[in-house]
């Protein structure tokens, strides 16, 4: 038996409304497993019971014919991995499918880290125009 796309889209939805809800709080990370073919954008992890999701915006090397120079990037494409967390590492054990949540997804958490962050705070204040 495997998990249906139904199945991961309505698991990745719940992780959308938890963070619109603030529920579960995203960071960016370095800690995730990069094919030979990906160049890794940005990713954001969160840790929800003994797992860890990371969630991620990348580019896939795509070739114009034999020759192994070349290549073009194309993308964005996104993706989610999720890891059980042990007392020594975390084990990537699931990557979600690629379905067109993933994007909501980084989207939600990437701006929701920017919002907790706080970084147009100061500029929404007014009068805040101090110069370093």
């Amino acid at each position: 038996m495997s998990y249906s796309n139904n199945d991961w889209v309505q698991a990745v939805a719940k992780l959308v409304e938890l963070t619109s809800k603030e529920q579960i709080k995203w960071a960016p990370t370095e800690d995730f497993f990069e094919g030979a073919t990906e160049k890794i954008e940005r990713a954001l992890e969160a840790t929800l019971n003994r797992k860890k999701y990371v969630v991620k915006r990348l580019q896939k090397q795509e070739w114009y014919d034999a020759d192994p120079e070349s290549y073009h990037w194309t993308g964005p494409y996104y993706a989610l991995d999720i890891y059980q967390v042990t007392p020594f590492k975390g084990e990537l054990v699931a990557s979600a499918p690629a379905i067109p949540i993933l994007r909501d997804l980084f989207n939600k958490a990437d701006g929701m880290f920017a919002f907790q962050s706080g970084v147009l705070d100061d500029l929404l204040k007014p009068n805040s125009l101090e110069q370093s």
